[in-house]
């Protein structure tokens, strides 16, 4: 059965973590760049990781499913230059298949109950939904990007306003109106470009915003974004204009940059609400015993994950159920038909599949829940 190539959502998601029994994943890094390299380089490639798998105890209908999930449409995109994938498979099914443009990391093979999804979810983290707004004193160019490697969508705004000049003739003390009258003409612009940013926004439901052009024009647009915008939104400055001045050809690094600043610091400000609220009457809970436990009660909002080192040997019981999990360290399994798995991917399962969210802190940030596992609750 052909397994179509899927976006990074909920019901993909779902699909990967609902089953208890182990799911195979796959992990394509960088691929070949040249299409008629692709047989030789995916033959060496995909052997260690079908060998991989077998070792780990993947039964070989599995193994295939995969790998023609996997490699069917591989050739296609590494000639597209997005070669990078995620599979996953259990009991000789492809359940999914990601495109991960960029994904930093070598290739890597994992046979887990439940599937392990860390990689994917930072990928995801690191690219989030984001909003950018190029802007001049006529109007502006916006282009919305839903997260995920998603190409942005492109929009132009001109706004209602055509007299832009402060200066005219009719002498020394025409000045004064002339000057007003675009001052003026450049606040109803900023006006048109702030509606639509917004709505740019609340489309793809991004908190960042990344704003470059006119100086004065990104003043006037900043004091008329709306309130929410303004309170929610992380914005981030870069340089560049609307005219021909040659910075289009940088624009795309420059936003990745400011997009990848915005989310750490995103994080780091996670962290320190984590650490105002680390205390007995707080709402962050920490290690295994006290996270799992809120994961059980349905309490936890956002989960915070460390990464890879230092994490795979810690392991949790979990259930059919989302909130059917407990420490590993309690002796005996939550449900009848629990199975013990890695405590991260049994934490990142519960939260997911109870709609709360979970972000990822890098090895090398040098900061981290203790045991790898914490969070912040809904309620005590």
């Amino acid at each position: 059965m052909a397994v179509l190539e899927q976006r990074i959502n909920h019901s993909t998601l779902e699909v990967v973590l609902r089953p208890t029994e182990p799911v195979a994943a796959v992990y394509l890094g960088a691929a070949p760049d040249v299409a008629n390299e692709y047989q030789l380089a995916w033959e060496t490639r995909w052997r260690p990781l079908a060998a991989a798998l077998r070792e780990q105890g993947a039964d070989e209908e599995t193994v295939k499913a995969l790998e023609a999930a996997v490699a069917a449409p591989a050739a296609a995109r590494a000639a597209r230059g997005s070669g990078q994938v995620a599979g996953f498979a259990r009991k000789g099914e492809a359940l999914a298949v990601v495109t991960l443009p960029d994904l930093p990391q070598p290739d890597i093979a994992r046979l887990d109950a439940p599937a392990h999804l860390l990689p994917l979810l930072r990928w995801a983290q690191e690219r989030p939904p984001y909003v950018l707004v190029v802007i001049d004193r006529t109007g502006a160019d916006i282009a919305a990007s839903i997260g995920a490697g998603s190409e942005p969508v492109h929009s132009e705004v001109e706004g209602p306003d055509d007299e832009i000049e402060r200066n005219a003739p009719g002498g020394f003390k025409a000045q004064p109106r002339y000057h007003r009258r675009a001052e003026d003409s450049w606040a109803h612009n900023a006006a048109a470009v702030a509606e639509a940013v917004a709505s740019a926004l609340h489309r793809v439901e991004g908190r960042i915003l990344v704003v470059s052009g006119d100086v004065r024009a990104q003043q006037l647009l900043m004091e008329r974004l709306p309130e929410w915008v303004k309170r929610e939104v992380r914005v981030k400055r870069i340089s560049g204009s609307r005219g021909n001045d040659g910075s289009q050809k940088a624009r795309a690094e420059l936003v990745g940059g400011a997009v990848r600043e915005a989310t750490e610091d995103e994080l780091r400000a996670l962290w320190e609400t984590f650490l105002e609220e680390r205390s007995p009457h707080g709402l962050a809970v920490e290690g295994a015993a006290q996270t799992l436990n809120a994961l059980a009660t349905g309490r936890i909002a956002t989960l915070i994950v460390s990464g890879e080192e230092g994490t795979s040997d810690r392991a949790a019981w979990f259930g059919p159920t989302p909130t059917e999990v407990s420490p590993a360290e309690a002796g005996h399994p939550v449900a009848p038909d629990a199975r013990r798995g890695p405590l991260v991917d049994v934490a990142v399962r519960a939260a997911l599949l109870t709609g709360a969210q979970v972000r990822v802190v890098p090895p090398d940030a040098g900061y981290g829940p203790s045991e790898g596992v914490g969070g912040l609750c809904r309620y005590r």
